[in-house]
């Protein structure tokens, strides 16, 4: 069994995953670009069963993004940690990339909205690549 671990940029807000990735995600949209200040975000997609998360004080919160969608976020540091969206991706969670210990060595295996990628950004021609999102992780 794969374990990793990974927090926050203040360390108030620490998580477990006690199971594999199932992808590694680039996502191009506006909204993860207007939530991040990015030009796209990246995470890791892994069963809502192998995550936990650990905080201190009551410094994880939740804000909800579309009618599915909420993200989880450190209210001390604001570092974002990890998405849900229980319609489309029931029983996953979307763990923000750089938030997990070793993230240097994972690469995006597919990208999504990509119609709305900014058109400096490339994307690298091995992996999968979608027009907007797949109905389930790829």
């Amino acid at each position: 069994m794969t374990q990793s671990i990974g927090g926050c940029k203040c360390g108030q807000v620490q998580y477990k995953i006690a199971g594999p990735t199932l992808q590694v995600v680039a996502c191009h949209c506006g909204l993860c670009r207007s939530m991040t200040g990015a030009p796209f975000s990246s995470y890791v997609v892994v069963r809502e069963e192998h995550f936990s998360v650990a905080s201190e004080n009551e410094t994880l919160a939740a804000y909800t993004v579309t009618e599915r969608t909420r993200r989880h976020f450190c209210v001390t540091c604001g570092t974002p940690i990890f998405n849900s969206n229980p319609h489309t991706y029931r029983g996953l969670a979307m763990v923000y990339l750089g938030t997990l210990e070793g993230h240097e060595n994972l690469v995006p295996g597919i990208s999504i909205f990509c119609e709305s990628k900014l058109p400096w950004v490339s994307i690298d021609a091995s992996g999968k690549s979608f027009p907007s999102a797949p109905t389930r992780a790829a």
